[in-house]
C-alpha cells in the first residue's frame, strides 16, 4: 500500500467519510474536514506513528498528499 493510499484511508476513518478522498483532495475540497476534522486526523495520524507531531508537522496538513508524506518520511 502507498502513502497515498494509506493517507487516503487514515483521512475517510477519520473524517467517518463513506468513500476514500482522492489523491488530490484538500481540506477545502472536503466539507467534513473541519477545525475538528482536522484534530480528528491529527489524532488518528499520531496514533499510527506512534508519536506525537510536531507543531509544523500539524499546520502542514491540508491535504491528502500531505498526509502521505508526514506518512512516508515516517516510515524510512
Amino acid at each position: 500500500m502507498t502513502s497515498l493510499d494509506s493517507a487516503s484511508r487514515l483521512i475517510a476513518t477519520a473524517l467517518d467519510l463513506q468513500s476514500l478522498p482522492g489523491p488530490d483532495e484538500r481540506m477545502d475540497t472536503l466539507p467534513a474536514w473541519s477545525s475538528l476534522g482536522h484534530v480528528r486526523i491529527v489524532m488518528e495520524l499520531e496514533a499510527t506513528l506512534g508519536r506525537v507531531l510536531t507543531a509544523e508537522e500539524i499546520v502542514s496538513l491540508y491535504s491528502v498528499r500531505s498526509v502521505a508524506k508526514i506518512l512516508g518520511s515516517d516510515r524510512g
